[in-house]
């Protein structure tokens, strides 16, 4: 199974879709932030990339940054807020999934983000107890874990996320996806593509009919 994490940052889409047996890549345009990504990972803007190198993926991922669409960017990240400039990383997401075809996708994005993207999304989803966001795609549907600060099912997982360079950074360039969302995903992809059969098995049960057939 292979994954896409668009926008990757630290990993919180990828940490989760790999504790799941995804083979993960992502992609993130600043190199001190991939540098701390935990798999192969190519440092570009997203826009400058071209859909056609992405294709037969199982799943694409993507939290394209919210901060041009939250009232308080000015204040916080003292960025002006640009609702544009976002939805042109939106578009750029959007635009690689069209021509790339994955089976299955995500986008994540918050609230605000939705007046401008005219795809309507499938959602808005509790992912903290602070945190709620809209959420894009043809995903397969999966449950919300109620205690986000657990891995699921009582397991361990063996993903370090503190490590002393991380530290070094701001405080929304730590942001992730947390990881039992990840993981929640991850086990609904993997279920919905074990029950799609494979071309040969589709091939035998074809031609099975064909031939019972009077």
């Amino acid at each position: 199974m292979k994954a896409l994490d668009l926008f990757c940052g630290l990993g919180g889409w990828s940490d989760g879709l790999s504790l799941e047996g995804f083979d993960v890549s992502g992609v993130e345009i600043l190199p001190r932030i991939a540098e701390l990504y935990k798999h192969p990972v190519i440092v570009s803007d997203v826009c400058d990339l071209n859909p056609n190198d992405f294709k037969e993926y199982d799943l694409i991922v993507g939290s394209p940054p919210c901060r041009d669409f939250t009232a308080g960017s000015d204040a916080w990240w003292k960025v002006k807020k640009d609702p544009m400039r976002g939805l042109r990383l939106i578009k750029a997401f959007l635009n690689l999934v069209e021509v790339a075809e994955p089976t299955y996708w995500l986008m994540e994005n918050i609230r605000g983000a939705s007046k401008y993207v005219d795809v309507k999304p499938r959602g808005i989803f509790k992912l903290s107890r602070t945190m709620f966001r809209c959420f894009w795609g043809n995903y397969p549907s999966f449950l919300m874990p109620l205690d986000y600060a657990k891995p699921l099912m009582g397991e361990i997982d063996n993903i370090g996320w503190s490590t002393s360079e991380e530290g070094k950074l701001r405080q929304w360039e730590k942001a992730r996806i947390p990881l039992p969302i990840s993981r929640a995903l991850g086990r609904a992809v993997k279920s919905a593509l074990d029950a799609i059969p494979t071309p040969l098995m589709s091939l035998i049960t074809n031609n099975t009919s064909k031939e019972g057939n009077p």
